[in-house]
């Protein structure tokens, strides 16, 4: 039934903040009830940051300090997790840097890579850690960054939104919605939208637009898209959510008690292979829980 069966480890990047403390917590806690080992994954700055006069002379003792700290970083996190889940196999990993490298590497054969988010506000949120950028447009895999209270990183009782257009990349991440909210025992709300130019409901044009018929026919997309998942689901409890607007926009409106959203890596408009779309550039920047951008490997 998994349709994360075939693969291997979840992958979660440290850096020896709190806020990827708290996400290589949640990343343990989904491995553990996956059966799936945990790999941490730990990078060293650019060997080329320290090329300069004055430093050249100490650069191996530097390197050397950096990779004692990264160390204990891991060694620090490792305890952590497996306080939380003494049973789970935990392995760590240093690579040289840029990060995004070595988390790329790990993701060819990653379950999910997770990451934290740098921002910590809404105005940290907007920029974006570079490291996290680059994971989540060019892993092969599942990523989730993680965002929250690290008070409280472990999957719990709220629901998991999706957002639903259509696409094969939303079908994806639908079937994924559907495993994670059955793994964690939590609803599901499942949410699409639609565009609609008020200034055509303005005057005679009025009737010419049955909204109703229009409300309908995207409801029905809805039910495609989530057509046989609640047989192979039964357990999760589905509420849908069908409304106008810009759909990122609809999403959000949908978060505030959520402690994950799940979307594709571009929709229907996007063109395959390309970068995150708009709709998961956005939600990257301002939701407020963990947020998945989904892929087919």
């Amino acid at each position: 039934m998994s349709t994360l069966a075939n693969r291997n480890a979840v992958v979660a990047g440290v850096d020896g903040s709190a806020v990827a403390t708290s996400a290589a917590r949640w990343a343990a806690a989904l491995a553990a009830r996956l059966g799936a080992p945990l790999h941490l994954v730990h990078s060293l700055p650019s060997e080329g940051i320290f090329y300069s006069e004055a430093a050249v002379l100490i650069q191996a003792q530097m390197v050397d300090q950096l990779r004692e700290d990264g160390e204990a970083i891991l060694s620090n996190v490792t305890d952590v997790v497996r306080s939380d889940h003494p049973d789970l196999e935990v392995q760590s990993f240093i690579g040289p840097g840029p990060a995004a490298n070595s988390l790329l590497e790990a993701a060819e054969d990653a379950r999910l890579v997770v990451m934290g988010a740098t921002g910590a506000n809404a105005v940290e949120n907007f920029l974006l850690g570079s490291t996290v950028l680059r994971v989540a447009n060019h892993a092969p895999c599942p990523v989730v960054v993680w965002r929250g209270d690290t008070a409280r990183p472990l999957p719990d009782t709220r629901p998991i939104v999706v957002g639903v257009d259509g696409s094969e990349l939303s079908t994806a991440a639908v079937g994924h919605a559907f495993e994670y909210a059955s793994l964690f025992g939590v609803p599901l709300v499942a949410v699409h939208s639609w565009i609609g130019d008020a200034a055509l409901g303005v005057g005679t044009v009025a009737t010419l637009v049955d909204w109703e018929a229009v409300g309908e026919s995207e409801s029905a997309v809805l039910s495609e898209t989530l057509a046989g998942w609640h047989e192979k689901f039964p357990d999760v409890e589905v509420r849908r959510v069908v409304d106008r607007g810009p759909i990122a926009k609809v999403i959000l409106r949908q978060l505030e008690d959520a402690q994950l959203v799940v979307v594709g890596s571009h929709g229907r408009s996007q063109f395959t292979g390309a970068l995150l779309g708009s709709v998961s550039q956005n939600l990257l920047h301002n939701a407020p829980c963990p947020i998945m951008i989904s892929r087919k490997k």
